[in-house]
């Protein structure tokens, strides 16, 4: 293997190849990270609620998450003004699953923290 007219030694080639691989399987660990938090569903409810019978807005700028739990990654913020509809509340308590009626996060499913809904 040359470079611009260099002989380059076996363990660079060696070196090269390993780096190469590397970079490969760096999407492949980007992959399992984030599908350890992954959306959590409705499986994760314990009461559920029909569509339209409880809807409300924050009390302050909330995480909108992909699961239950502070460890889910966030979507984004779902701000006081913003209606959201609840879905369901979690097995494990203090959390709500939410459909977002309006602004950045609008039509977005997700988890908020329970104490930032107002009843």
């Amino acid at each position: 293997m040359k470079l611009k007219g260099k002989k380059i030694s076996r363990t660079t080639r060696l070196f090269a190849a390993g780096a190469t691989t590397a970079l490969l399987m760096v999407p492949a660990l980007a992959v399992s990270a984030e599908a350890s938090t992954a959306a959590v569903g409705a499986s994760a409810c314990g009461k559920t609620y029909p569509k339209g019978y409880w809807w409300t807005y924050p009390t302050k700028n909330i995480n909108l998450r992909s699961g239950p739990g502070t460890k889910y990654s966030s979507y984004g913020l779902i701000l006081k003004d913003d209606g959201v509809e609840v879905k369901c509340k979690a097995k494990t308590a203090g959390w709500m699953r939410v459909y977002v009626l309006n602004g950045q996060l609008k039509g977005r499913t997700g988890w908020v923290a329970s104490k930032y809904i107002a009843p």
